[in-house]
């Protein structure tokens, strides 16, 4: 991974027309650092494998006594700094919806969509009536959330299971942003594993859709919301690189399911009718097969 990272280290960022894209699709995140921001470009972009959580091993005792004072430091730096009013409002809106969460769904959605579309305003400034901010909206992963909250709002509902990846992306956010004025690192476990932590909603706000499913029985959605997530999950799988990598990793997994012989034959016809069936929703019931990225076309089958 050394030499991955080294020659990540090497990248001409300043003259990469990639970088230069990336950055007009997906603005940096309020309270994403510019080394972690330019790893997940590295890794979506240029090295599918590397490791953004990697960092090169300490020469020596003084290097890892130096490195120690320097986070402390750092930590010391960040605590003494006071949060910016954008950045108390920010706060504000999340906490405000996470304790409106057991009482309404239908407050906490609404919080979720202002919440969103202030995000968007701080991240992309002022709107422009062009193709061109239509394409770094689209693109912006706020915007992204600010129509999956619209959409749970106006449709009324109530499963959990639904909400639960927009409720771990906020509170992720609210405890990395609380992190920085807390003097003691009570919090740095949960901030350090936060790149896993993604992961794992992304996934789940794909596999969501079979919840969906499963709450018509249970009254915590309606029968045609199934169809909206659906479609909503298509257009993530169109403007994020990240839902498109994840549902990538979920068809490559299946397909090593299905045609390996050293797996049980019953593994094996269950990854087949999974394919099937995700096949069977992206092509029939969400009406079409392909999507354009960047001027090109591009399969959408969901498995």
């Amino acid at each position: 991974m050394k030499e991955k990272y080294d020659e990540y280290l090497k990248y001409d960022f300043n003259n990469s027309a990639e970088y230069k894209d990336f950055n007009d699709k997906f603005p940096k995140e309020l309270n994403e650092s510019l080394d972690d921001y330019k790893k997940r470009f590295y890794k979506s972009h240029i090295c599918h494998d590397f490791d953004i959580n990697y960092s090169p091993p300490l020469e020596s005792n003084n290097n890892i006594h130096n490195n120690n004072n320097s986070y402390r430091n750092r930590r010391n730096d960040q605590i003494n700094t006071n949060p910016s009013t954008l950045e108390i409002i920010d706060l504000g809106i999340i906490g405000l919806s996470i304790l409106c969460l057991p009482f309404s769904y239908q407050y906490y959605s609404f919080l979720l969509m202002t919440y969103f579309i202030y995000r968007v305003l701080i991240s992309t400034g002022v709107p422009r009536f062009n193709l061109d901010y239509l394409k770094v909206i689209i693109h912006n992963n706020n915007f992204n959330l600010f129509i999956f909250s619209f959409m749970l709002w106006i449709t009324r509902t109530k499963n959990i299971f639904v909400f639960c990846p927009v409720l771990i992306h906020t509170a992720l956010y609210f405890i990395k942003s609380i992190n920085k004025y807390v003097r003691n690192n009570y919090l740095d476990p949960i901030v350090n594993l936060s790149t896993k932590i993604k992961d794992f909603y992304q996934y789940f706000e794909i596999f969501n859709l079979f919840s969906t499913i499963i709450g018509i029985f249970f009254g915590l959605n309606k029968f045609y919301f199934i169809f909206i997530y659906l479609q909503y999950i298509k257009f993530r799988y169109y403007a994020s690189s990240d839902i498109r990598e994840k549902i990538n990793n979920i068809r490559v997994k299946l397909e090593y399911i299905r045609t390996n012989p050293n797996i049980p034959t019953i593994f094996r016809n269950l990854a087949e009718i999974a394919q099937k069936i995700g096949t069977a929703f992206a092509n029939g019931f969400a009406g079409g097969n392909f999507v354009m990225v960047n001027g090109a076309f591009i399969g959408c089958n969901i498995f």
